[in-house]
């Protein structure tokens, strides 16, 4: 049975849940420590553009602003062909399966359907054409196993630059389904984020990118299990229509600087910021996936001016930086809803990021639409630094935990918009939200928090509410405070803040 498209969540902007009681603005100075935002690097190219083009409305849509439905490849209509039957052996530590694989791909003509009977495959050749996959997908042609922890691909590649268990170049009309995808690394899993020189496994368990400057499109990725891999589980570059749903992803063997230890990273090109072209990194749909984050140093990351894509009902169960990550290169008009994110060290949702010392990194793109998640016990609920614009915040469901020091903070980010969340809990010296000055990333990004509106949240049983040590043109109203232990508004002297938001 074919798949059924997804389409954009919904339109429109602030939907107020709580509009009460008005605020009595009380001006107090107050100095703010500000938390370092981890540091890191990856390829990057010139800073991307903050314009949108004529591109306006997020998630799931057309130029115009109409709900598109993502296309889902086709159901198969040819031929079932048992790997088995062309070499395959599925008991473990056989000679070599991915020559046999291959030959059944070969073999398979648009329509068919390669399937891995249960068992463990044993991957220790690559392709004659690409030897730096195991396995080369063909547009039409579905990869499918009988069940995601009953078939297993097991690579021998360990550390070798490039390295893909499955690549997909200028692929369309594809599923990959079923299975897990691991490697036979025996060596620690990755935890510290500042060190780039171990680990081993593949480099991408499943690589879907263009070719000849045609994207991968129309591709579905399901019910797959990847882990023990360096860079990226899944990593999707400059394609689009591709949708990640129910696969589980874990245990990477690297987190370190470079683009390490990314969990499922939808990534445009480096050079490319043009929306008509064929690579445009678009459209592209990462939903109802599961992540264990104590060995990722990101779980979900969006970088370089991929835009219009939905990041939904995802669930990333701790992670050792920023839980789910808009990089600093220029994402815009991604919609980011319903997932939950419980115990990141960092960030549940951040958007900007200052790159490393070699590579440099700032702003996200405008236009980011961040709601309807529920963020549970990380250092920050929500971040946004480094000049990011015009980013909508609303009706998120955030509560703290012991090492929880804000649930929405905002520095240099003009434009922003937070309408209608909800923050519950929090100690010592945490604060529902916080506006503070940004330093910048060696003078990237460095200014203060210009244009914010805060309207309609509700903030309970925390420390303080609403804590304000600079910006300019601020509005805060009808904002909902309940069993505040410290200062429901506290704003910093010589602070003007409007309680009538345009």
């Amino acid at each position: 049975m074919k798949k059924k498209s997804v389409r954009n969540s919904r339109l429109g902007l602030a939907n107020w849940w709580w509009l009460a009681l008005g605020l009595v603005i009380l001006l107090t100075a107050c100095t703010v420590k500000e938390p370092d935002k981890s540091v890191e690097s990856d390829k990057t190219a010139e800073p991307a553009p903050a314009e949108r083009g004529d591109w306006h409305v997020p998630g799931l849509v057309d130029r115009s602003g109409k709900p598109i439905e993502v296309p889902m490849p086709g159901p198969t209509t040819g031929r079932t062909l048992d790997v088995t039957k062309f070499g395959a052996d599925p008991d473990p530590d056989s000679k070599d399966d991915a020559a046999a694989i291959r030959k059944a791909l070969d073999a398979a003509e648009p329509g068919d359907e390669v399937l891995l009977p249960a068992g463990t495959y044993d991957l220790r050749t690559t392709d004659p054409a690409d030897e730096s996959a195991n396995i080369v997908l063909r547009s039409g042609v579905d990869l499918r196993g009988e069940g995601q922890e009953r078939t297993v691909l097991l690579t021998s590649f360990d550390g070798e630059d490039d390295s893909r268990v499955i690549r997909g170049s200028g692929a369309q009309d594809v599923i990959v389904a079923d299975l897990t995808i691991t490697s036979r690394y025996k060596g620690p899993l990755g935890d510290d984020p500042e060190n780039g020189d171990v680990g081993g496994g593949p480099m991408y368990g499943i690589y879907l990118g263009a070719h000849k400057g045609t994207a991968s499109s129309r591709i579905l990725v399901e019910n797959l299990s990847i882990r023990k891999f360096k860079r990226h589980g899944i990593s999707v570059k400059a394609s689009r229509e591709v949708t990640l749903t129910g696969n589980s992803v874990s245990e990477a063997t690297a987190v370190g600087p470079g683009g390490q230890g990314y969990g499922i990273a939808i990534e445009g090109s480096v050079k490319q910021h043009d929306p008509d072209a064929t690579n445009d990194s678009r459209h592209n749909v990462v939903i109802g996936n599961t992540f264990d984050g104590r060995h990722l140093r990101h779980a979900i990351l969006l970088q370089f001016p991929t835009h219009n894509n939905l990041v939904a009902e995802n669930t990333i169960t701790g992670s050792i930086l920023d839980a789910i990550d808009l990089h600093g290169e220029g994402e815009y008009l991604n919609e980011i809803r319903d997932n939950t994110v419980v115990g990141g060290q960092r960030a549940g949702i951040a958007l900007g990021n200052s790159g490393g010392a070699k590579n440099k990194h700032d702003a996200s793109g405008p236009g980011n639409w961040v709601h309807s998640n529920d963020l549970i016990a990380n250092r920050q609920g929500v971040l946004v630094i480094l000049g990011t614009p015009d980013t909508l915040i609303e009706d998120n469901r955030i509560t703290s935990g012991d090492n929880s020091r804000v649930g929405i903070e905002v520095r240099n980010a003009p434009g922003t918009k937070l309408y209608g969340n909800h923050i519950t809990g929090g100690t010592d010296m945490f604060s529902g939200i916080r506006l503070i000055k940004d330093r910048g990333a060696d003078g990237r990004g460095k200014g203060i928090p210009s244009g914010i509106r805060v309207k309609g949240n509700v903030i309970r049983k925390a420390t303080n509410g609403i804590r304000i040590d600079a910006g300019k043109n601020l509005c805060i109203m009808e904002n909902i405070f309940d069993s505040i232990e410290g200062d429901e508004l506290r704003v910093a002297n010589g602070i003007e803040v409007s309680q009538s938001c345009p």
